[in-house]
């Protein structure tokens, strides 16, 4: 099989759990006016204050969730903490869909915050382990238009479906991910990492698309190694023939122990290119969070009303989710195309003109009503092609395998 088809699919299926995430972040923007009204599912309406504490907590959760799930990942495996993930998204379903007060609610969406802790790092390492160098960004991207779609998803969700049907259509998701991904193999650098050289092998082999171990797979696993325990390229390109004459002797490979790789701390310690590597890293991450893509999804359809009341609030989301969704596609191409500092630099420039201007338009309201929403919308646009994908993407790329 195509090892780009094999790799996308994965990659897709990994990037559920963002799908999901995105589910979450925006299922306020139109649940929390039922929840505040006099037909309130949970069998009164919840105060404003209520309605703040139900929309943040997500936040809190993965607040929680991110600080252990790197330690997590590395005992357990990218696989199950992607699976651990998803059954935290089944349970906080589960609550919100038999929720019967605002304490119920607020527990459902603090455990989708530790689903999404647990799935914003391990995603971007599995999906970075499993690729090919060639298409890394492009595979890495695909969770962000996931997210995207998962937007264009909930608001439709949101127009069209009950409250109850909403909860448990995006219970049925979290189940569907659970049964997919157990069919998926562990990444061949954890495995290489805890010693099981000939499971790493079989899974290399399963995600380039391989029906045996060809000599491409075993430059690549002499490579990982290599990688894991700093050797440079000039001692990785020596070993690569004795390596390749060893693996291809031994048909059946044992496990020989525990690779002895630095760890991450050891590393960050003693390297001052991943030291700055990770403060760069922390910088666009936090920049891509401050510059308001997550609020405004969020609170699409209260400020759509707000700023333009003659248009119908639904219907503005959901034109918002496709045009975002379609160019977080065309982001997946391009991110292979232009360099990623010069598509991160001039898209935070171009963000920060969009804000600028809505923020103009609020406080002296010289702008004709559409004005608000077609501004909003290229912000979107221009944060999709670019701050919101490439520090994820760096993520993977920037730091060594035992980061």
């Amino acid at each position: 099989m195509n090892p780009i088809v094999v790799q996308t699919a994965v990659a897709l299926l990994l990037s559920v759990p963002t799908f999901m995430l995105a589910i979450g972040n925006t299922w306020t923007s139109y649940t929390l006016p039922v929840l505040e009204s006099e037909d309130s599912p949970i069998g009164y309406p919840i105060t404003k204050s209520d309605s703040n504490l139900v929309s943040s907590v997500i936040m809190l959760g993965s607040l929680t969730s991110i600080v252990i799930v790197g330690y997590i990942s590395d005992r357990i495996g990218r696989k199950k903490t992607e699976i651990l993930s998803g059954l935290c998204f089944v349970l906080a379903w589960s609550t919100i869909a038999t929720a019967k007060n605002v304490t119920q609610l607020v527990i459902g969406r603090f455990i989708i915050g530790l689903g999404t802790g647990l799935h914003f790092v391990t995603g971007v390492v599995y999906i970075g382990e499993i690729s090919q160098a060639s298409i890394r960004g492009a595979l890495l991207t695909i969770m962000s238009f996931m997210y995207n779609l998962g937007t264009l998803a909930s608001y439709t969700e949101g127009w069209f479906c009950s409250y109850e049907v909403i909860n448990y259509l995006n219970l049925t998701t979290a189940v569907t991910f659970i049964l997919l991904a157990m069919c998926l193999k562990e990444t061949p650098v954890f495995l290489l990492r805890i010693g099981k050289e000939k499971e790493a092998i079989k899974s290399l082999k399963f995600y380039r698309g391989a029906s045996k171990v060809t000599q491409e797979i075993l430059d690549e696993i002499v490579y990982l190694k290599s990688q894991l325990i700093n050797e440079n390229i000039n001692e990785i390109e020596m070993k690569i023939p004795q390596e390749k004459e060893m693996l291809n002797e031994e048909n059946n490979l044992t496990t020989g122990g525990i690779i002895k790789s630095n760890s991450a701390w050891t590393t960050l310690r003693t390297s001052i290119s991943a030291r700055r590597a990770l403060i760069v890293l922390l910088v666009q991450i936090n920049l891509c969070v401050f510059m308001g893509m997550i609020a405004v999804q969020a609170f699409a359809g209260q400020f759509f009303q707000q700023a333009a009341p003659s248009f119908s609030p639904h219907l503005c989301s959901v034109i918002l989710a496709i045009i975002v969704t379609i160019t977080s596609g065309v982001a997946v191409f391009i991110v292979e195309i232009i360099p990623r500092r010069v598509l991160m630099i001039s898209t935070c420039f171009l963000s920060g003109c969009c804000m600028a201007c809505l923020a103009s338009m609020q406080h002296f309201t010289w702008a004709p009503e559409w004005g608000i929403p077609l501004v909003m919308i290229l912000y979107c646009v221009v944060f999709q092609l670019g701050s919101g994908s490439i520090p994820f993407i760096q993520i993977a790329e920037c730091l060594p395998p035992q980061n």
